[in-house]
């Protein structure tokens, strides 16, 4: 199966994970953890642009948001969140989404863990609705986004990650190694110009 044969976009579906408050603005985790919570904002307008062309051509678009239910903090998260500065009082606010928002046709995913698979519904929302290859997107590069592709090829999906609708916790280093990572052992990376170009390509030759 060749690349424009993976993105069809009868079994295709663009994730955006985790694209909320709490990691863009000041006293949310990534500012918390003593990174640039300004930085991430540099790809709102690529993957603004790429979730309007996805509702043009895609099957599904699938939100996840990240979620800190007091109930499901095991003591292995709540040491690993104490010790990275994650910990603070629960604010509601911070999952909200950040500049872009979800339409009543899309999917929410309520995640708990990095990976948008562990615990919770979404393979079954995939398979349900015949997905095949997942388009990732969102922050950050090297946890959620990384844990969730890695869960999905772990699947059997195809995953394929946006370079430029993505952004790390830390410098570009991280992102870059989440991207040579993906390449090397776990799928596809592509930028959001040339991959819209591909799914305008397939639906001119229907």
């Amino acid at each position: 199966m060749n690349f424009h044969e993976k993105i069809n976009p009868v079994h295709t579906a663009l994730v955006v994970v985790a694209f909320q408050r709490d990691y863009f603005c000041k006293g949310g985790i990534i500012d918390l953890m003593g990174y640039d919570c300004e930085a991430l904002r540099a790809i709102i307008s690529p993957l603004k642009k790429f979730i309007e062309i996805s509702r043009r051509y895609l099957k599904r678009i699938i939100f996840t948001r990240q979620t800190f239910y007091a109930y499901l903090r095991s003591p292995v998260l709540i040491e690993h969140y104490t010790r990275a500065k994650m910990i603070r009082p629960f604010d509601p606010s911070n999952e909200e989404f950040y500049q872009i928002s979800s339409d009543p046709k899309d999917i929410i995913v309520r995640k708990h863990r990095y990976s948008a698979f562990i615990g919770t519904h979404f393979d079954n929302i995939l398979r349900a609705n015949g997905i095949n290859t997942l388009i990732l997107t969102g922050v950050v590069t090297n946890v959620c986004v990384e844990s969730t592709l890695r869960d999905a090829f772990f699947l059997d999906y195809w995953p394929i990650l946006i370079r430029d609708a993505a952004m790390a916790a830390g410098d570009q280093s991280m992102h870059e190694a989440t991207l040579k990572n993906v390449e090397s052992y776990f799928g596809w990376t592509i930028p959001a110009e040339e991959l819209a170009g591909c799914l305008d390509s397939q639906e001119k030759s229907r």
